[in-house]
């Protein structure tokens, strides 16, 4: 990979995590990142190499700018949040974690695309 100094690791992923649970907590809810995502997050289609502080950036304009749009979801429900600024986008679906009896917000992948099509909900912050 030609960009790898900025090549996001599975430990740097977990400290990620963290900061958004720490977000996310008062809500009541988990963040949680598939394989997928990981595999997604440091793919050179994503054209400029997507940095921990740019997901950081992400989940914290998502707490300030989407937290009602995410506490009216069923569980089950699917959205993509689409960073106006940065061109990220993040499908993520609401689900009840029976294993930790909680729920998660469990982003599926992740792109850098300008124009990211879907038939879902699509919140842009």
């Amino acid at each position: 990979m030609s960009y790898s100094s900025n090549y996001i690791t599975k430990k740097s992923l977990k400290e990620v995590e963290k900061y958004a649970d720490k977000l996310f907590e008062e809500l009541g809810i988990d963040i949680a990142f598939t394989h997928h995502f990981y595999e997604r997050l440091n793919h050179p289609r994503n054209g400029k190499q997507i940095s921990e502080d740019e997901l950081k950036e992400l989940f914290l304009e998502m707490f300030k700018n989407a937290k009602q749009d995410i506490l009216s979801l069923k569980l089950n429900s699917e959205i993509v949040i689409n960073d106006f600024s940065s061109k990220l986008n993040i499908p993520f679906v609401l689900v009840y974690d029976h294993k930790n009896q909680e729920i998660d917000l469990v982003s599926k992948t992740i792109m850098r695309k300008r124009d990211f099509k879907t038939d879902g909900n699509k919140i842009v912050i």
